[in-house]
């Protein structure tokens, strides 16, 4: 088979979306219902959570070996919130990419635009609620933030939907049908792993043109 013997590189699957949105249970559904999806680990000067395991939920990094890896240039895309570093490992994404394997990073806006000013074959989705409304009431049922920061929840969260125009793709993710998002994720997946790229054609012109 002309298409395995040339396999092409892996595809990076961005998604991005709100606080409250749902992308990290929507992701998290889509990566268990298909093992050729793994999820990269992004890697954080923060210290564990509770129940959080060094490798799985993050690469846990002390300050010095963040910056240390900052000046080896060892991070597709890097950015600082407060008093804490986060981003992604190139060894989290190149290697495996190229070596065929899909990749999903969830990620917010300011590091998805990092990322697409690289030479990756990458599709950028954006997650949404059904409305604003949903979304408010999303947040507001978790009882994890006083009104101050549930407020500055709400702020950001307008602040990054005004970037969805930068985004290939939008899903919304219904409050009773999570399956529908992973459905509509795994269908944008299939079409774009039959776009017509610079790999795809060569493979394709190699196999089939006329030999000499």
């Amino acid at each position: 088979m002309w298409n395995k013997q040339r396999p092409r590189s892996g595809l990076l699957i961005v998604i991005s979306g709100p606080s409250g949105s749902g992308k990290t249970s929507v992701i998290k559904v889509l990566c268990e219902s298909d093992p050729r999806l793994a999820l990269s680990i992004s890697a954080t000067t923060r210290s564990s959570r509770q129940n959080e395991i060094d490798g799985v939920n993050y690469h846990f990094l002390s300050v010095s070996e963040f910056e240390d890896l900052i000046q080896q240039d060892g991070f597709l895309e890097w950015a600082k919130y407060g008093e804490h570093y986060y981003g992604t490992l190139k060894s989290e994404v190149e290697s495996p990419m190229a070596e065929g394997k899909d990749l999903i990073l969830e990620i917010d806006v300011q590091g998805a635009m990092q990322l697409k000013e690289l030479d990756f074959r990458s599709i950028f989705i954006f997650i949404l609620p059904p409305s604003s409304a949903i979304l408010e009431k999303r947040l507001c049922g978790r009882k994890t933030e006083s009104d101050q920061e549930l407020q500055q929840r709400l702020q950001a969260a307008r602040s990054e939907v005004a970037s969805i125009k930068n985004y290939d793709y939008c899903v919304i993710n219904p409050d009773d049908d999570i399956d529908h998002a992973v459905k509509q994720i795994r269908y944008i997946i299939s079409a774009e792993k039959c776009r017509m790229d610079n790999q795809l054609l060569e493979s394709v012109v190699q196999e089939f043109s006329p030999t000499s």
